[in-house]
């Protein structure tokens, strides 16, 4: 079967799935920011801390998929507001280790169950063999996705130095 060259930007999967990704975001914002005062980038520090620490600065940067100077910014506010501590890297000793306090544990604790619902509550229209076929699939496309975009900076850095 051929399938139908996309005939506008909105039906291109890359914009499809972004669009998807904004709404399930705004849902998360909104109940978020309204019932614990996080936004989106502080739900998302928080949520990998909980599950990931101790991170790096730039390791959790990069799970977020935010630029470091935003992640130092939402870091240093949330180390303000008693979620977050900064800890000495034992294996670099420049480095910082970022974990959550008592406190933003008790909060991922409460925040990470509402988003399991809220995810559950999106997929409730998939079947279960639809659901699993969808996460094999995100599975698969992120890693390509992933290596296509080596490539692309592979080829970047070797034209950059073919120019010097």
């Amino acid at each position: 079967m051929t399938r139908p060259v996309p005939a506008n930007l909105k039906e291109l999967f890359s914009y499809r799935l972004n669009r998807l990704a904004s709404v399930s975001s705004r849902i998360a914002a909104r109940v978020n920011e309204s019932q614990y005062g996080l936004g989106s980038r502080d739900w998302r520090i928080i949520g990998l801390l909980g599950a990931f620490a101790p991170l790096s600065l730039n390791a959790l940067a990069h799970e977020a998929n935010i630029d470091k100077s935003q992640a130092s910014r939402s870091v240093a506010e949330l180390i303000e507001r008693g979620y977050v501590k900064r800890g000495a890297d034992e294996s670099d000793g420049r480095g910082v280790r970022l974990d959550l306090t008592p406190q933003g544990r008790a909060l991922y604790r409460k925040v990470f169950p509402k988003a399991i619902d809220r995810n559950e509550r999106m997929l409730s229209v998939l079947t279960d063999e639809e659901r699993e076929v969808l996460e094999r699939a995100l599975d698969k496309l992120t890693q390509h996705t992933i290596a296509l975009l080596e490539e692309i900076k592979a080829k970047e850095e070797k034209g950059a130095r073919k120019e010097k």
